[in-house]
């Protein structure tokens, strides 16, 4: 038991020490603006500028990949009006098996299961 108590009042010391670290930090960092005022009314629209175009790019790249994924991804079935979800994006050769057994009367989800692309 007096492990636990040694280790607990350790803990509580070091959180004091951060706490102590952490406030004086801020009383820094709030010095620093005060002294600095004109300079941050200039700079923070600017950063904020920034900051919000580098989300919309961001954001336009992570909705196109969304599209790029269902394209790639997803096979359309007209017969069933079905999106089979696959594995992994398929190769021409594949696409060529697809097309010459759909000629040849199998049904798509048969032809998809046989590759083993289906998820």
């Amino acid at each position: 038991m007096a492990d636990f108590e040694l280790e607990k009042n350790r803990f509580k010391d070091w959180l004091n020490r951060t706490k102590v670290q952490v406030e004086q930090k801020a009383q820094k960092v709030g010095a620093w603006c005060k002294d600095h005022e004109a300079e941050l009314a200039v700079a923070i629209p600017a950063v904020a500028g920034g900051v919000t175009a580098i989300v919309k790019v961001v954001g336009k790249r992570i909705n196109l990949k969304k599209q790029e994924d269902v394209k790639q991804l997803y096979c359309y079935d007209r017969s069933l009006g079905h999106y089979w979800a696959l594995r992994r994006d398929l190769t021409n050769k594949e696409w060529l098996e697809i097309d010459q057994k759909r000629k040849k009367g199998e049904r798509l989800s048969d032809i998809l299961a046989e590759l083993k692309v289906l998820k």
